[in-house]
Formats: C-alpha cells, structure tokens, sequence
C-alpha cells in the first residue's frame, strides 16, 4: 500500500510540475507579447493634433500644451494631410483652427529648429503657405499665445475670432526669425503698409483689443468664447451656397495676395470651374427669394433646418424694430 501511495504522490509531483511549467511558459509569451506591443507603440508618432466635426464644421485643434502649442516637424506634417484631407471631404465646409489649453499658437519649436534646422520646418510648412490656406473658407480662433509662425497661420485663415487678453506678434524678431509663411504679405493686405510695418520692425506684441483695432478681427471677444465663437460663426457660412461663396473669397484674395501668378491662374480655373454650379445656386435662390425667403435682408431661416439660439435673437431684434417704428407713426 505505502509503495502504492508513494507511486501516486509521485505521479501528482510530476503533473503538477508538467502544468506549471506550461503556465510558466505561457505567461513569458504573453509578456513578451507586451513588451513587443509596447515597442510598436513607441515606435509610433504622437498625435499632436485633434479633429473633431460638428456637421459640416470641422475643428483642428492642435494639442501641444506644454510648449504653448508650438509647431514641430511631426506637428506641421500631420497638419497639412489633416488640412488636405478637409479639402477632399465633400460634406466638410468650414475648418476652424483651434489651440488647446488657453493659446493658439507660439510658433515653431525652437528646440527642433536648433536639431534639424530651419530649412527643416519650412519644408514641413509647405502647405501652409499656400494662398489661400484653403479653398473653402476659414476660421482661427484666437487665444492666448499666437506669436511667430502662430500669427502667421491666424493671418493664413479668412477670419480670425480673437480673445481681448491674445497676446500676438512677430516675436521671432527678438532672434532674427523672419516672417517664412508669408506673414508679411498678408498682414499687408489686412492692416496696410504703415501699420504692418510697425509690427514686422519692432516685433512689439499686441493685446487682442489692439489687434481688433487695426483691423485683424472679424470679432472680439472675452477669454474663453473664440473657439465657441467660432463654431457659431461657422455654422452661420454653412447655410449659404458655397460656390459663389468660395468664388468671391478667390477673386478678394488673389486681388491682395497672388497677382500674376501661378497660383493666380490656379484661383482663376477653381473660380470658372465653380461658375456653372453657383448659377444653379443662384436660380435657386431667386425662386427661394420669390417665396418670401431671405426678403428685406434677412439672414435667418435661409435653409428648411431648425432655429438655432442665436438666430432667435436676431429675429426677435427684428421684431423689436418694428415694433418701434409702428409706434413712431402712431404718434400725432
């Protein structure tokens, strides 16, 4: 019996050894699979970007936040294929650009610019240099920081919303970075020579308030409201056809910014292209026109889609008006 129980005991040590032992071995395997997971992860770049979409507004946000926003070499390539990639998308028609955590944009990362060079980060900045930025129209919402190449690319958008305490200027001055993406030029055709002048020269900052007194904004607003200043303005353009739109945004930009140019003739074929399609719109419109919609400069309830906020109180303006002037011509 006892030779019996020996045998068994001895039976049990085994398989139970034989079981941890595959245990063992799969649980390796499986942390070498972490590890080999974590490995492929590093080896991936970073977002430094965040999309997101509200119908046909499109919202770039770029999420650098411990550098202010600044624009690294991997920053500016992620941007142009997500700038590309809202040009091709059909149902997208405002993009507004947006920095997260209180600034907008400080301009290139001089730490990279230090590693790779100048040159480097221009190249990657090729798309931003385009004029227009975008064919469709946009939006930059501006908080906090936009100095350098950050003002830059709020001078790239068509509109800029801008915060009252934005700080905005060519900063880069203070190290002899020149304007590289065309900021010159543009802040020229917005504000004037003189003017323009005075902040490429001295690289002085200026308050959003100063900014919206020389012109640069569409609209000034409190700390916080841009980006949802923003949207709501967004939303506004969508309601409109967009190929007259773009068309008269072409024609404005080119006459400022690309005369007898390549890029010229290019604005020139996208406006004759649109041409046909804005007709359409155009014919469209006058039937809407001779329905009751849109008369005596009306801008609400172009489009059969529930009233927002916003545009009840403009209507609700309008009728306060007119109530007024009928109280006028009752008077003896």
């Amino acid at each position: 019996m006892k030779s019996l129980l020996r045998k068994c005991v001895s039976f049990s040590n085994s398989s139970f050894t034989r079981i941890n032992t595959v245990r063992f071995a799969s649980s390796k395997n499986d942390a070498q699979k972490k590890e080999e997971a974590k490995n492929v992860e590093n080896l991936k770049i970073k977002s430094n970007i965040i999309v997101e979409k509200f119908g046909a507004v499109t919202t770039l946000n770029i999420d650098r936040q411990k550098t202010r926003n600044s624009l690294d070499e991997a920053t500016l390539k992620e941007m142009a294929e997500i700038i590309n990639a809202f040009d091709k998308d059909a149902e997208a028609k405002v993009l507004v650009f947006n920095g997260e955590g209180g600034s907008f944009c400080s301009g290139f990362d001089l730490d990279e610019i230090e590693q790779k060079g100048y040159n480097t980060l221009i190249d990657a900045a090729s798309r931003l240099r385009r004029r227009p930025l975008c064919d469709k129209p946009t939006i930059a919402a501006v908080t906090g920081y936009a100095v350098g190449e950050g003002f830059e690319l709020a001078l790239a958008c068509d509109l800029r919303i801008i915060e009252d305490t934005a700080i905005i200027g060519c900063l880069g001055r203070r190290f002899g970075a020149p304007q590289g993406l065309y900021g010159g030029r543009r802040l020229t055709s917005l504000i004037g020579l003189s003017r323009a002048l005075d902040l490429l020269i001295t690289g002085r900052p200026i308050s959003g308030t100063e900014a919206n007194t020389m012109g640069l904004a569409c609209k000034l607003t409190t700390t916080g409201t841009a980006l949802g200043e923003s949207i709501k303005l967004a939303k506004s353009l969508i309601k409109f056809p967009q190929n007259a739109l773009i068309m008269d945004k072409l024609a404005a930009i080119n006459s400022q910014l690309n005369p007898n140019s390549e890029e010229s003739m290019r604005d020139e074929a996208i406006m004759n292209s649109l041409l046909g399609s804005a007709i359409e719109d155009l014919n469209q419109g006058i039937k809407k026109f001779q329905g009751g919609i849109g008369k005596h400069g009306k801008f609400y309830k172009l489009t059969e889609v529930p009233l927002k906020d916003w545009e009840l109180e403009e209507t609700f303006e309008e009728i306060t008006v007119k109530l007024d002037e009928e109280k006028k011509d009752k008077k003896p």
